[in-house]
């Protein structure tokens, strides 16, 4: 196959703790096995990759690199091995993998420094991806900046509640930070049927969001204690606890609210580096469970066009969730509003426009 060489832009993380710099990159060579170029139209923003730039899970050996891990896009130009997807498909660029091959990583080039980049990366206005990160999509889908968060935000949240509890009508749920995966999971259960849906987080904007996607209780743990507000309000317990904030506190409370006869406790949220939670784990024999979640089992081959129907449905709402859209050139004010709390639902990247 012929040679490509393509410049533009991306957000490069060259230091943790630091803002992100927008600037010119370039890809130059020929696709490798299992590689795809794709042409980026848009890109959530997860809290993952505020916890990377923190340093949530420790030192990153890997600096300087792009990031991003959902999306949605148009395929350019393909590897000759690719059978999965072929020019102009639309494909959902997810960071759970599928079939497909994997590839080696892409050679991305800054100022002629090598810049790092995994299988997948979305806050660029183009991406080499590998085959196993990608999943083309139906050719009349419309709704893109609602399709993308099946990458991970919603596959995340459907997963969590119907593969990692054993959920039933009449169910009592509690979901600890309301950020977009956390709105996402109150809205699944409320289609369910879940007869109790407590909100939990400090931002009462995200609280009333929730309260309209379908929470019946909502607390703002910032001025009460939210163990004793359920343990008061719910004496048989929480049958699922979904913990998103990765808050130690929260996340031991958390445990403190289940039944005791089946609760369940979703681990979504990750803590920061070297913080632990406690439990008293004798709770854990008699009926207790702590689940950790990693993209809510999200199988792209098996879940996608299920879990598109979902979203598509009218009770599902799915426009509701995203409350924010910005350019790539604002990513830096995105994240900063995130620290700050601000941002009540889900922020996308309109990368159309580059």
């Amino acid at each position: 196959m012929k040679s490509l060489k393509k410049k533009f832009q991306a957000a490069i993380l060259l230091k943790q703790n630091k803002p992100l710099l927008v600037d010119e990159v370039y890809f130059s060579g020929k696709l490798l096995d299992g590689q795809v170029f794709v042409k980026i139209n848009y890109s959530g923003v997860c809290g993952s990759q505020l916890g990377e730039i923190q340093g949530i899970k420790g030192k990153d050996k890997y600096l300087p690199h792009l990031l991003g891990h959902e999306g949605v896009g148009e395929v350019l130009e393909i590897n000759q091995k690719i059978t999965k997807v072929k020019r102009g498909d639309k494909v959902l660029l997810h960071w759970m993998p599928s079939n497909g091959l994997s590839s080696l990583l892409p050679n991305y080039y800054w100022k002629e420094k090598k810049i790092n980049a995994g299988s997948l990366t979305t806050f660029n206005t183009y991406a080499v991806v590998s085959e196993n990160r990608l999943s083309k999509l139906p050719k009349n889908i419309r709704n893109e900046k609602e399709i993308l968060m099946l990458g991970c935000t919603t596959s995340t949240a459907i997963g969590a509640v119907k593969k990692l509890t054993d959920f039933k009508k009449g169910d009592s749920v509690a979901v600890s930070g309301c950020g977009a995966i956390g709105m996402s999971i109150i809205k699944i259960c409320k289609m369910h049927k879940a007869k109790n849906i407590i909100a939990i987080d400090i931002n009462e904007k995200k609280l009333r969001l929730a309260k309209k996607l379908g929470a019946t209780f909502c607390i703002n743990s910032k001025n009460s204690n939210f163990k004793n507000k359920i343990n008061y309000n719910f004496r048989e317990g929480i049958n699922h606890f979904f913990e998103c904030t990765g808050n130690v506190k929260i996340i031991s409370e958390a445990y403190e609210c289940l039944s005791k006869r089946n609760g369940r406790e979703i681990l979504i949220g990750v803590p920061k580096f070297k913080k632990k939670a406690s439990f008293y784990t004798l709770d854990l024999h008699l009926g207790k469970k702590l689940i950790g979640c990693k993209g809510g089992n999200f199988d792209p081959d098996q879940d996608l066009h299920r879990y598109i129907k979902i979203i598509n449905k009218k009770e599902y709402s799915a426009k509701q969730h995203i409350t924010q859209e910005a350019d790539l050139k604002d990513i830096n004010d995105v994240f900063s509003d995130m620290k700050k709390n601000l941002i009540v639902g889900k922020c996308i990247l309109n990368l159309t426009k580059d």
